[in-house]
């Protein structure tokens, strides 16, 4: 096992030699922005070279590039009435879907929404199952056929530790939301499910529990829309750092299959058959991360904006 300081909080690890073939052990972990609340839910906009990334306390979307730096996408990005809503009235998992348009999980309208990225008009794709309001939608990913998998913790709602105050759904549902904008129910067994994602070839659903009771990323086979199976556990944090107290918040996955989970205070890199291979530590509460085409890996961390570089393995 081998550490290399970037800095005197980040550093790379390489618990597997496998790591080596996605990044330089001597890479910089890199701080590109900072002054945000808790910098969630990153996705790198291609079309204009930039990433976009969510703040939901401070109910903003930022956007960052390397010309213009940290600027102010949208406010509000989420919850736009009267008062105070909750402590995370804002948007929090981003995607750009395959048209190009920006679709948001928005905590403070507990809903999906798409925002157009010129205009930045806000229009809601869906807000209900079965008639009653979702929780606050959290992180989602879309399936090449064009139908998105999200989750639906009580993470944005007034109160959120008094479950059952505010909830119109009684669990924290998994469901698929299809071009249509039906709603289907997938999963409503998991406590905290929270990060999604997809396998390369879409047939294994990822989702991550940040529940310190369960902390696992869970496995599901699929066949479309639907899950064909109650899940496996695919990776326990407990087991594999019990020295550590920590679980999975929001996951992306490589075209290879390796898993980057952000957990802790870094993000965990997991190969696909539920080995952990390396660390890239950033030395506070990491959120999430999305891969840029510009080779970087971008990394949300509580009050900062992050990213260091990968080896390109196309």
């Amino acid at each position: 096992m081998l550490s290399f300081n970037s800095s005197a909080q980040t550093k790379i690890e390489i618990i597997d030699s496998s790591f080596l073939t996605l990044i330089d052990p001597a890479s910089q972990v890199e701080i590109l922005a900072n002054g945000m609340k808790w910098a969630e839910g990153p996705v790198w906009d291609g079309k204009n070279k930039r990433l976009l990334f969510s703040d939901p306390a401070l109910n903003t979307i930022f956007s960052w590039d390397e010309k213009n730096g940290k600027e102010v996408f949208l406010h509000p990005s989420g919850f736009d009435g009267k008062g105070r809503y909750s402590d995370e009235p804002g948007t929090n998992g981003l995607l750009i879907n395959k048209f190009g348009k920006l679709i948001a999980c928005d905590h403070g309208n507990r809903r999906i929404a798409s925002i157009d990225l010129d205009k930045k008009t806000k229009n809601s794709v869906a807000s209900k199952w079965e008639g009653k309001r979702f929780n606050s939608p959290n992180d989602i990913c879309e399936h090449p056929a064009g139908y998105y998998f999200f989750t639906d913790p009580p993470y944005g709602l007034p109160d959120r530790e008094k479950d059952s105050v505010n909830k119109e759904i009684p669990f924290n549902g998994v469901y698929c939301l299809a071009a249509d904008g039906r709603v289907s129910l997938l999963i409503d067994d998991l406590d905290r499910p929270n990060g999604i994602a997809l396998s390369p070839n879409a047939e294994r659903l990822f989702v991550a529990l940040s529940d310190g009771n369960n902390p696992y990323i869970m496995c599901y086979g699929l066949n479309g829309k639907h899950v064909q199976d109650k899940g496996t556990v695919f990776f326990d944090f407990r087991q594999h750092f019990p020295n550590e107290s920590m679980a999975a918040d929001g996951i992306k996955i490589n075209k290879q299959g390796d898993v980057f989970a952000a957990a802790g205070k870094s993000i965990v890199v997991i190969n696909k058959h539920g080995d952990v291979i390396g660390r890239i530590h950033t030395g506070i509460p990491t959120a999430n991360c999305a891969f840029g085409d510009d080779g970087y890996l971008y990394i949300t961390a509580k009050d900062k904006l992050m990213r260091v570089r990968l080896k390109s393995l196309d």
